[in-house]
């Protein structure tokens, strides 16, 4: 650091404020000794309207990854092993409770309230009771649960009607089942193990223990689909009156065999994009034809059935990652365990955060994924969240996009609130997508910018 030399440049008395003013904004600024600045905002614009937030903060959410599977889809790309011995599973349960009470001691978590839960994989619903039980019993150890959403994913075919009650007795209330196809021929292409009748009946095994929200999934673009069975399978889920439908789009990723066979080797056919298209447009046209509603662009309900975990994920909320391959985010630090179970163990059980690589957000990153993640993807989101959230109107920052948007019908001329009309909703992603990129754009305009 340099040595400051103090230089009075008016020898003859003190300074005059009005010959060193600077002209700014259209008006003079005199130099001025009258503030004496020690915090902002100003204390003038405090209210009470924030108080409810303080005395009941923003509580946490967890994810749980289960990898273990009894077979290996062929369009899956998360992390996962077969099934090889009893012994193999209880060690990784071992190795997850001790990560669950480091995890919570490291960052004094037991007062914070949990939200929701989910549980994920890989195939969770192979887990024992015992094993379960284990899981659960250290996380209101090490955890404040006092009624939060917790989700299981099960798989068709894996599961009793014993098993659900005690998945219920453990506090499970949501069932997310993925059921990919109601076809067996498009369900025997994916290497799946179970059939249609199979499916349908773990669906009513689950509506019939009762004391679960009960979700399934569908996947768009699968090997061997066609308009017909397409249309069939969403007719036969909707007849399910499950809570909620969710449709994804398969993406073929790299580690997937349908990306060995399908993109580099050509041994099957994938519907291409404007099928895929297709066969979201007719699967909306079914949902909304039966009374279902929309809770976002590629989701259903009935009676106003929701998933809390994805909902609060893509509101920012901090999650904690507990399991190997799992992501988490805690402040502004957004994280990955390693994907590599022995590796994942051996730091779990030298008491060591088992992380792979982390990603530190910007107040930038933060809106933007707001944007991304919120703006769009839930089909209705109000401009005065993201005000009281961000403190600006990004209807204004990027107008010209917003008008071409509305324009070619992808949402409606609403000013105070963005919302998807059904073009937009089908392409709900490009939508979010481009919202998001033109505000990154326009940041980018300054000196700081973004690098990636």
């Amino acid at each position: 650091m340099g040595k400051f030399e103090y230089k009075y440049d008016n020898p003859e008395g003190p300074v005059d404020p009005a010959t060193i003013s600077l002209h700014i904004d259209g008006r003079q600024e005199p130099a001025t000794r009258e503030e004496f600045y020690t915090n902002y905002p100003f204390y003038k614009y405090w209210t009470s309207d924030s108080n409810a937030r303080l005395l009941s903060p923003e509580g946490i959410n967890i994810y749980i990854h289960i990898p273990f599977c009894i077979q290996i889809c062929d369009y899956c790309f998360y992390m996962k092993e077969l099934i090889k011995s009893k012994d193999q599973v209880e060690d990784y349960v071992e190795s997850l409770c001790m990560e669950i009470k480091m995890i919570s001691e490291r960052y004094s978590l037991a007062g914070k309230k949990v939200n929701s839960i989910y549980v994920g994989g890989g195939t969770p619903s192979v887990l024992t009771e015992p094993q379960f039980r284990k899981v659960v019993e250290t996380l209101h150890k090490y955890h404040r649960i006092e009624d939060p959403e917790f989700a299981f994913e099960a798989e068709p075919g894996t599961f009793s009607r014993n098993k659900l009650e005690w998945l219920r007795a453990c506090g499970v209330n949501r069932i997310s089942m993925g059921v990919q196809s109601f076809d067996d021929e498009v369900i025997r292409l994916s290497s799946r193990k179970h059939t249609a009748a199979q499916a349908i009946n773990s669906i009513r095994t689950v509506q019939d223990t009762g004391g679960f929200e009960v979700n399934i999934d569908l996947l768009s673009g699968l090997a061997g689909e066609s308009m017909s069975s397409w249309e069939a399978s969403i007719a036969t889920a909707v007849q399910q009156q499950t809570d909620m439908l969710t449709i994804y789009k398969m993406k073929t990723y790299a580690n997937t065999v349908f990306f060995k066979k399908g993109v580099h080797s050509k041994e099957i056919d994938l519907p291409g994009e404007t099928q895929e298209i297709a066969y979201m447009q007719r699967a909306m046209e079914i949902c909304f034809s039966e009374g279902l509603d929309l809770w976002s662009t590629f989701a259903f309900n009935r009676k106003g059935a929701q998933s809390v975990y994805i909902e609060n994920t893509w509101r920012g909320e901090d999650m904690i990652a507990y399991g190997a391959s799992s992501f988490g985010k805690i402040g502004s630090i957004n994280y990955q365990n390693l994907n590599n179970i022995p590796a994942w163990s051996e730091k779990v059980r030298n008491n060591t955060m088992p992380v792979y690589r982390t990603f530190s957000m910007t107040y930038k990153d933060m809106i933007v994924k707001e944007l991304l993640l919120c703006a769009a993807r839930l089909f209705s989101y109000s401009k005065k969240e993201f005000v009281d959230k961000f403190g600006f109107d990004y209807f204004c920052l990027i107008p010209d996009v917003i008008d071409q948007l509305t324009d070619k019908g992808y949402i409606t001329n609403d000013k105070e609130e963005l919302v998807l009309t059904r073009q937009g909703i089908l392409f709900g992603d490009f939508v979010s997508k481009t919202i998001a990129s033109s505000v990154k754009n326009a940041f980018a305009r300054d000196s700081i910018g973004f690098a990636y």
